[in-house]
């Protein structure tokens, strides 16, 4: 199917979808529902819309260790929010005994997760987690610490996926405040001129004064889904660190993105973000 006749298909379903939701809200059956609150939640419901319906979520749980790790209260709240999510990341881990990870997945029965290498050029080394619904197929996993450990900060981990129908690629980084631009540049050598599905997630501190939102000069012909208006973060000030960019080809599956803005600084200083993607189409 081509992709101006897949998007008519689902056009046609987003007005059906529409169509509906008028007629409840004329009958009185629902009422002060709006389309931004169809398609940027700012809540943690992460239901899904069908069997076919894939959620994504990245988190920086700003750093994330033993402490954090033995707060129950605070685990407990981790796993309210992220279990219902098929795939999500979590940012920001630093551990150097790998304890606070491991007592952080045993809340995940139903995932499964990898872990990419202890990352920094400094002590403070950082590490991503990526879990994943046992239904869901791993392809291949790359982290790409050991080649760009000198010229980044945190290397992305790269994993390919396939979820029923659809096969991507999806590549995590949590980038440097002060060479923002730069570790985006080598970022782009890294992916490349992909013909995959490919999504980058992650803290990407592409805002305020590490980086300028207006004048993006990376990716600039793929997505971000994200978009300048929505904060990421738990702070008074209005910055969107946190994105979610897609090329064409997986832009052909998304249907939605959302910010989880229920978090306290004693949570993180970041807010949570998360797309919703069709897998039913290749």
């Amino acid at each position: 199917m081509s992709l101006s006749v897949k998007r008519l298909v689902r056009s046609k379903y987003i007005l059906s979808f529409l169509a509906v939701i008028c007629i409840l809200i004329l009958s009185g059956c629902i009422d002060n529902i709006t389309i931004e609150s169809i398609t940027t939640s700012q809540t943690n419901d992460t239901t899904s819309f069908s069997s076919d319906t894939i959620s994504i979520a990245c988190w920086n749980l700003q750093i994330f260790g033993k402490t954090k790790a033995a707060n129950d209260t605070l685990l407990h709240f981790y796993q309210q929010t992220l279990d219902n999510f098929d795939i999500f990341i979590i940012q920001e881990i630093r551990d150097s005994s790998g304890t606070a990870i491991t007592r952080f997945a045993n809340r995940y029965p139903n995932h499964t997760y990898i872990i990419s290498e202890r990352a920094g050029q400094s002590s403070s080394k950082e590490q991503y987690a990526i879990f994943y619904k046992d239904s869901i197929q791993i392809l291949s996993t790359h982290d790409h610490t050991s080649q760009y450990q000198q010229v980044m900060q945190r290397p992305p981990i790269e994993v390919c996926f396939q979820i029923n129908n659809w096969t991507f690629t999806l590549f995590t980084i949590h980038t440097q405040p002060d060479n923002v631009a730069g570790e985006l540049s080598v970022l782009q050598k890294i992916v490349g001129e992909t013909s995959m599905d490919t999504i980058i997630i992650g803290d990407l501190n592409a805002d305020g004064s590490y980086y300028d939102e207006d004048d993006i000069e990376h990716f600039t012909n793929w997505s971000w889904v994200v978009t300048n208006n929505m904060d990421t973060t738990v702070a008074t000030s209005d910055n969107t660190y946190d994105r979610i960019i897609l090329n064409d080809d997986a832009i052909n599956n998304f249907i939605s993105v959302g910010i989880m803005d229920t978090v306290t600084f004693d949570i993180s200083d970041h807010y949570l973000v998360y797309a919703i993607f069709d897998s039913s189409i290749p």
